[in-house]
């Protein structure tokens, strides 16, 4: 039994204030085994809360929960774990429908064979609210925001849907700040996630097949997440259902990686593919964007010192919302990029690259890009923890279609058409134990436009 009886005044006026409140809680509960191994507990709660109305503590509501706690399994390789807890909360008020939540988690991890296959399971549920949130963005000192304000349609005022965020730091001179008049809608939450890993790297020892098997190593992950509208006793606890119907938020996301000799960089290998659709709730309406990618990368090192990256991906990016109609765009495109890098010592090396990619916006204006970049990097680690990176790119962008549009902002990655020079330098020294200074330098030049210089030092403290 619990409860909680708080009657404060204003010294002042001799009225209530906000804190005063008071609840009581009773409960019972029966349980077999060990807490901290394996057990299974069942309970009741009972809960009474009054509240400062009219300025007196009176009743506004009481709820009734059951719930299970436990822990099923529990090894060295197994764990499986269970919770779940049913709420019905009644207010006295008249006319106000009751609130049924349901809240619960399943959690399971398991090794199999050796450590041969790993897996790990988690399912929840979660009743709630999320807010439907009016905002608006407010300038600041360059570098101190997050976002950057581009006139897309000329007019000269600032609108909702020409914001973006600022992919140099010069630029960000806008931060988002939410309005006090939020709306919170009830909803419910069910989110399942599953991994699973394939390590043949026990077999290494072993011989023909199992020997080839040891190069490889995969990594699966899946994550299913809905929110729909909660109305009284709607509960949705099918986290794969393909309902539509009062869908308020929505994340969806695999990935997969298959490696070969993973660590190494001896003909060491990756392929991954990458899939995720988002679905956002806004004060302007929903918005939804959908990724999708392969992608492979190849590293090798030749002769100790010549270390050979090359990389390649596809691109496809859809994005559709409600109100903004500049924001729906569908980019499909593919990117390769080789590198070469020489090693001369643990503490420095020296690169060159090479990137070629294309870009294709199969909605509105159909506008298109071919980009080339080349360029050069270095870093360098000295004696008495100094260290120093930098690197120079040369754009040269082809491009088709309005470049002053929401779809080229997100082709062209903030620079412009034609030739682009980009450049950075970052040195950073530990001066002290507990303090170290960083001095950062970025630049960077388009055609027709001054070259733009941006600098910062940071000094830290370690207490």
């Amino acid at each position: 039994y619990r409860m909680e009886d708080v009657d404060d005044f204003n010294k002042t006026t001799q009225e209530r204030t906000q804190l005063s409140q008071r609840f009581h809680e009773w409960g019972a509960f029966a349980g077999k085994g060990d807490s901290t191994k394996v057990f299974v507990e069942l309970g009741y709660l009972h809960r009474v809360n009054d509240s400062l109305q009219s300025g007196m503590i009176e009743r506004v509501n009481r709820s009734n929960s059951y719930y299970v706690k436990s822990r099923l399994l529990q090894t060295q390789k197994s764990d499986l774990s269970v919770f779940v807890n049913y709420r019905n909360l009644q207010f006295e008020e008249e006319g106000r429908a009751d609130e049924p939540s349901l809240n619960s988690r399943i959690l399971y991890n398991d090794l199999f064979w050796d450590g041969l296959v790993q897996i790990s399971t988690a399912y929840e549920t979660t009743s709630g609210t999320i807010a439907q949130q009016e905002f608006t963005y407010l300038e600041v000192e360059p570098g101190l925001g997050i976002y950057m304000w581009i006139d897309y349609n000329g007019n000269g005022i600032q609108e909702l849907e020409e914001f973006e965020v600022a992919p140099f730091p010069d630029q960000a001179r806008f931060i988002r700040v939410f309005l006090p008049n939020q709306i919170f809608v009830r909803t419910h939450m069910n989110r399942f996630s599953q991994s699973l890993t394939l390590n043949p790297m026990s077999w290494q020892n072993e011989k023909g097949f199992k020997k080839w098997a040891s190069h490889f190593f995969n990594q699966t992950s899946f994550l299913m997440e809905r929110r729909i509208r909660r109305d009284e006793n709607n509960f949705d606890l099918n986290p794969f259902s393909r309902k539509e119907e009062d869908l308020l938020g929505l994340n969806v996301s695999f990935r997969n990686s298959l490696f070969y000799n993973r660590g190494k960089q001896k003909h060491s290998m990756t392929y991954t593919f990458l899939n995720n659709r988002v679905r956002s709730l806004l004060s302007v309406g929903a918005q939804d964007a959908a990724n999708a990618s392969h992608q492979f990368q190849y590293t090798h090192l030749w002769k100790k010192s010549w270390l050979i990256n090359l990389a390649g991906k596809t691109i496809e990016t859809k994005t559709n919302s409600e109100s903004f109609e500049l924001r729906n765009f569908e980019i499909d495109g593919f990117q390769v990029a080789p590198k070469l890098s020489y090693v001369f010592s643990q503490n420095a090396s020296w690169d060159v690259f090479y990137e070629y990619q294309e870009k294709e916006n199969k909605l509105g204006l159909q506008e298109r890009l071919q980009q080339q970049r080349i360029g050069t990097s270095f870093t360098w680690a000295g004696e008495k923890q100094f260290t120093m990176s930098g690197e120079f790119s040369l754009y040269e962008n082809l491009f088709n279609g309005n470049a002053n549009g929401a779809v080229a902002f997100q082709m062209l990655e903030g620079l412009q058409p034609g030739t682009n020079q980009t450049w950075r330098l970052l040195i950073q020294k530990n001066l002290t134990q507990y303090l170290d200074i960083n001095v950062n330098y970025l630049g960077r030049k388009s055609e027709n436009l001054k070259a733009i210089h941006t600098g910062s030092i940071q000094l830290r403290a370690f207490f």
